[in-house]
């Protein structure tokens, strides 16, 4: 598999997927995904691979999405780690309080 393409639907419960590869490499793909639970936030409902659909839609732009998809996972670690050192700052702040 040579590039992927995810978008997540959280109102419906669903993620899309596109992905651009040759035929076997994809099908290894789809047999990971149905065979691994391969989400960062678990939960108790397990996911249900659909059956493969041929993609008809406009040309990707694989770099713009790349550069864009990477500036979202930094902006969300970031994100992320704000909200750990908040929950750090506030408790520290309770134990200086205590002394």
């Amino acid at each position: 598999m040579r590039q992927l393409h995810a978008t997540n639907f959280v109102a419906e419960n669903k993620v899309h997927v596109i992905v651009n590869g040759d035929t076997e490499s994809i099908d290894e793909f789809v047999d990971h995904i149905k065979n691994n639970d391969i989400k960062i936030k678990t939960s108790a409902t397990p996911h249900n691979v659909s059956e493969l659909v041929d993609y008809n839609g406009p040309d990707i732009d694989w770099n713009r999405y790349e550069i864009r998809f990477m500036t979202g996972q930094m902006t969300k670690g970031f994100r992320l780690a704000n909200e750990e050192l908040d929950k750090i700052e506030k408790s520290l702040t309770n134990i200086t309080d205590k002394s």
